[in-house]
């Protein structure tokens, strides 16, 4: 991360010094955060509001082509201001740092990412982030490959970087933000109807909220599904 430039060390004083967290990665990597759970009370926050799920999916009507590229890092491309930086200094068993970069755990860094993504793309029809996910769509295989290659030059206009190994690219189906996109409509993930199918009796208020948060997330799937109130 030093060498990367994401973090530094510190040797004079701050004003929020947070503690350091470490999260496990899908992939078994370790990832180092910072708590700011009390920078987080004190902080302004980013007004830009998210897209939801279906705003997000009514844009692919009509798409035939598919690609998804991924952001490697994502949050760490957005460089911080000197005096941001200071108030991200995190304890670490070898002294202080602080981040150069947009760090992980600011409730507020997806809608500064996201406005900061969006405004680099929201010339390009047929491309829609989520993340550090880009889907780019179109209804035939050259509109799609257009517009493709206007999201690369962009991207590398840009200065951003993409994960190689997470290219998607020119499909017909592929997942988003959790559903299943194709030439052929909106679908559920198999792997949320299997979990949902698995999951044991509930035999408390929390099971019975979660299995009604899987429930909720699969009705748009199923006629006549009405949506579930959380018991009080």
């Amino acid at each position: 991360m030093e060498a990367m430039q994401v973090k530094q060390k510190i040797e004079a004083p701050t004003e929020w010094v947070s503690s350091l967290t470490i999260v496990e990665k899908s992939n078994s990597q370790l990832h180092i955060c910072l708590d700011p759970r009390d920078l987080n009370k004190a902080k302004k926050g980013e007004h830009f509001k998210l897209p939801t799920r279906k705003e997000i999916m009514a844009q692919f009507a009509n798409a035939q082509y598919f690609s998804k590229l991924d952001a490697s890092s994502g949050f760490w491309q957005l460089k911080v201001t000197e005096e941001s930086s200071k108030l991200c200094t995190f304890n670490t068993p070898f002294g202080r740092y602080r981040f150069l970069q947009l760090p992980f755990g600011i409730p507020s860094a997806p809608e500064l990412y996201h406005k900061t993504v969006y405004l680099i793309y929201e010339h390009i029809n047929g491309v829609h982030t989520s993340r550090d996910d880009f889907v780019i769509w179109g209804s035939t295989k050259e509109e799609h490959n257009h517009k493709l290659w206007e999201v690369l030059h962009t991207t590398r206009a840009a200065n951003l970087r993409l994960n190689r190994e997470k290219r998607i690219l020119e499909v017909t189906e592929l997942t988003f933000v959790w559903d299943i996109i194709s030439n052929e409509g909106v679908k559920p993930d198999k792997r949320k109807i299997s979990a949902t199918e698995m999951m044991p009796c509930p035999k408390s208020k929390k099971d019975v909220q979660q299995f009604l948060g899987m429930v909720n997330y699969l009705r748009k799937f199923k006629p006549n599904c009405k949506e579930s109130n959380h018991f009080r």
